[in-house]
């Protein structure tokens, strides 16, 4: 699926769709969008409302963004500021182009030109960005901790996590009243310690 289809998609069901933007071109560097002002986008003299104009230019940031995040990050509006340059009236069709400012690990910045098919300038519409990390699963999180470290380092962070679980398991034995569980949770406690104690023995 290239870009275009990808974003077309990914606002389907949802307020872009609502607005009728149509995605025209899309690159992690460029994208271009049309929508036509219908008359329930419009204010009073059937001219094209100010919420519908950053409405539109918002959708572009965002999606934008999407094309340039790691799989499985995200992204919201942190800023966004609009200078309004001109009307658009009812029945015309505005095409917005956004294009990158800046392109950062945790920001970027996006700026996109609302413009009439006669090329007259509606509106600039400049916004930041955040971008949210992955959530990690818990396999992911455990690699992250290991990853770059030593054989020595490894071992000695693994005896730490064994004896946190060991406590764990001792507190989990202290809030059960059951007999069985409290003796199967206290075992898991001392093979905990005791798998502690033999990796710090090869470190010392």
């Amino acid at each position: 699926m290239d870009s275009v289809a990808f974003l077309q998609e990914h606002t389907k069901g949802l307020f872009p769709e609502v607005l009728g933007v149509r995605f025209l071109a899309a690159s992690p560097e460029r994208v271009k969008a049309s929508m036509v002002v219908r008359p329930d986008l419009c204010t009073t003299n059937h001219v094209m409302h100010g919420g519908a104009i950053m409405a539109f230019a918002d959708t572009l940031g965002g999606d934008i963004t999407a094309l340039n995040l790691a799989h499985g990050a995200g992204t919201t509006t942190l800023e966004s500021k609009t200078n309004f340059l001109a009307a658009a009236p009812e029945g015309s069709t505005v095409f917005g182009e956004c294009a990158a400012l800046h392109r950062g690990k945790r920001t970027m910045v996006w700026q996109t030109r609302v413009t009439r098919e006669n090329g007259a300038v509606v509106a600039v519409v400049t916004q930041t960005q955040m971008v949210l990390e992955a959530r990690l699963s818990p396999q992911e999180t455990l690699r992250k901790l290991f990853e770059g470290k030593s054989l020595a380092e490894q071992q000695a962070l693994m005896a730490t996590l064994e004896r946190s679980g060991a406590s764990l398991y001792r507190s989990w034995a202290s809030q059960t009243t059951q007999t069985d569980a409290q003796e199967a949770l206290l075992a898991a406690a001392v093979r905990e310690e005791e798998n502690a104690a033999l990796l710090e023995k090869f470190n010392e």
